[in-house]
């Protein structure tokens, strides 16, 4: 098993470990390395004609030198320029939805989460990797209908933090919403951890991204089914169909991360240790 887990893992590192695009430069707010901007966005956001207010492009980068000013303030600026992006036509999948918006470990602001991908600014995913107490794995079906990876295999619940989000609260929100399964049942799990970066062009943009992830064990009366219409099916599978599935290519790039951590830890070893009988 362990020299599958490996193959698995140096095939994995090379999809989600990539430079950007050609044309692609970094990004500065501030004097701050932010993000990794697509040469759509470069194109657009410093035509010569009408700059974006702000923007400053170098040989080797693009600067955003904004004035002092209140998180409010800034976060409306950032929010202005993704619907710029959007009446542009470069944000055709608008969420609605707010993220923060990372300079090292500080939010700086908020900005709408289609316009992280064009601007490579760093988001945060988490997932639940759920467990039966005989040791197999509950994997989600995703919706045909899902705009990345339709039809594959995931695990039972992960997304995007959004900016009202703390850890735990995105992790019990995304379990509830994709699996059914309310916090009161997540008692026997473990801290949340940073598995790695995913970090590779996309045909959106760039995709800058922190992987994080807890394990639990599932009660045998705790039925998980899907709440938001993201998922078609939720199935348990052993850690040897699993592995078969991502030799396959029918998992998610991200849940394999998640998943391979898992096995290779044997995490559900050291929480089966605990789980009470």
């Amino acid at each position: 098993m362990n020299h599958r887990i490996t193959k698995l893992k140096e095939r994995l590192l090379k999809e989600i470990q990539q430079a950007p695009i050609a044309g692609s430069l970094a990004l500065f707010i501030n004097g701050i390395r932010s993000g990794t901007i697509h040469p759509n966005s470069i194109a657009l956001l410093t035509n010569p004609s009408h700059p974006y207010p702000y923007f400053q492009r170098s040989q080797d980068r693009i600067d955003i030198q904004l004035p002092e000013q209140s998180f409010e303030q800034r976060s409306n600026y950032f929010n202005s320029l993704a619907l710029h992006l959007r009446q542009q036509g470069l944000l055709p999948y608008w969420r609605d939805e707010q993220v923060n918006l990372w300079q090292d470990t500080q939010v700086f602001a908020h900005i709408e989460r289609t316009a992280t991908r064009p601007l490579g600014l760093l988001t945060q995913a988490i997932h639940m990797n759920a467990w039966t107490p005989e040791g197999k794995l509950f994997l989600s079906l995703r919706a045909p209908t899902k705009q990345t990876d339709p039809n594959k295999w995931d695990t039972i619940a992960g997304g995007l933090l959004n900016s009202a989000d703390t850890l735990e609260i995105g992790l019990e929100r995304e379990t509830y919403e994709e699996a059914g399964v309310p916090a009161k049942e997540l008692t026997h799990r473990t801290p949340i951890r940073s598995i790695l970066r995913v970090q590779r062009p996309l045909r959106e943009g760039f995709q800058n991204e922190e992987v994080l992830t807890s394990d639990c064990i599932l009660a045998p009366h705790v039925q998980p089914q899907n709440m938001d219409g993201e998922v078609s099916e939720i199935r348990t599978f052993s850690i040897e169909e699993t592995l078969e599935l991502m030799e396959n290519n029918s998992i998610t790039a991200e849940a394999m991360v998640v998943l391979l951590d898992s096995i290779e830890r044997n995490v559900f070893t050291q929480l089966i240790q605990s789980y009470p009988r």
